[in-house]
């Protein structure tokens, strides 16, 4: 029985009488959060459901009044699905909890120290979320990046490799979470010494200024973890200015599959991108969904965590096909539904699932 909604009250795909309302940290066409709604917009449509989007533009205050805009005027059958953005989901689940409005959290999650606790815990409106392993994703390209190195520099090598690391907003989950990642892997990894740790707020401009600075303090400097393309792609615009080869003197790395750091790691001056979690934005959008149906996931879990992938320049022609495939106009996502399918176990929320035509539009 659903906690909030009559079970009686069916509601049939394909006429429009649900709602999924989405919140987004960034301005429209933001190069990660662009394609997060592009896959919410396809499967909100696969399920015949309505789709309403906010855009913040980096301001947090922006994103508490549009939140409390939404949730006074929220319908019955609708859900408000939003971030944890700059430590604010505590703020815009006092706001749901008020109007009794459902809400999911996707993409940035509680940190320890804000001990949100679990959804239907504190907040009962709050009925689940769908994150990124974040840590994994620091640790897993700050792995890449250094087995690369070792291999790339073994013959010029005279102690540990050095390493800088450019993080985004430094109150933000997937900032904060990505970076522990990344210092856990180098306190356990003698053959690298991380040199420093700098926010650059997700922006290029200020990746390239701190990657300059950072170049000229530590010149050995060889290996560049940041935490999204984006950024990456300053430190690339910069190392070019300083007559620099990245992909040869540089080894870059970065996440979200955003379109620029795919470029620069097929053209070989980005070594490698973690990412798919923008897949995340359908896959929050079939739980909302088979919620809104009377099929709570709630056996299956509340909290679900899904892992990235990667893609290195070295191995671009044997997985590049995967970019095609995980385009929104490529996927069904009334296929991951277990209110559609309910003699599915369980849901595949994975990039594997993606590798067979199960879930494809044309089945293959």
């Amino acid at each position: 029985m659903l906690l909030f909604l009559n079970p009686a009250s069916k509601i049939c795909a394909g006429e429009n009488s649900w709602k999924l309302t989405l919140f987004t940290p960034r301005k429209e066409k933001d190069p990660f959060w662009g394609l997060f709604v592009d896959h919410a917009r396809k499967a909100t449509s696969d399920l015949g459901g309505q789709i309403e989007v906010y855009y913040a533009d980096g301001n947090r205050e922006k994103m508490r009044r549009q939140i409390e805009q939404a949730a006074s005027k929220a319908g019955d059958q609708e859900v408000l699905v939003f971030p944890n953005f700059k430590k604010g989901a505590g703020s815009f689940l006092k706001i749901i909890e008020k109007k009794k409005v459902p809400a999911f959290i996707v993409n940035s999650g509680f940190t320890k120290e804000e001990n949100g606790g679990r959804p239907r815990q504190h907040f009962r409106f709050w009925i689940g979320q769908l994150l990124p392993d974040e840590k994994q994703t620091g640790n897993m390209l700050a792995r890449t990046l250094v087995e690369e190195g070792l291999r790339r520099f073994k013959k010029h090598r005279n102690g540990p490799l050095e390493m800088i690391a450019i993080t985004g907003i430094i109150s933000d989950y997937a900032s904060i979470e990505r970076t522990e990642g990344l210092k856990r892997y180098a306190m356990t990894e003698k053959k690298v010494f991380l040199r420093q740790i700098i926010p650059a707020s997700w922006k290029a401009d200020a990746a390239e200024t701190g990657f300059e600075l950072l170049k000229k303090r530590f010149p050995k400097l060889r290996l560049v973890w940041t935490a999204s393309d984006v950024m990456a792609g300053g430190v690339i615009r910069a190392a070019e200015k300083m007559k620099l080869n990245p992909g040869k003197d540089l080894i870059v790395g970065g996440v979200d599959w955003a379109e620029q750091g795919l470029q620069s790691v097929q053209q070989g001056k980005q070594y490698a991108s973690a990412g798919g979690h923008f897949l995340e934005g359908g896959w929050a959008t079939v739980l909302v969904y088979d919620y809104l149906q009377g099929k709570d996931f709630a056996e299956h879990g509340l909290s679900w965590k899904s892992r990235m992938g990667l893609i290195r320049s070295s191995d671009w022609g044997s997985k590049s096909e995967m970019f095609q495939r995980i385009k929104p106009e490529n996927i069904n996502y009334r296929k991951y539904s277990r209110y559609l399918h309910p003699e599915r176990d369980s849901y595949d929320f994975s990039l594997e699932s993606l590798k067979s035509g199960e879930y494809m539009v044309n089945g293959n």
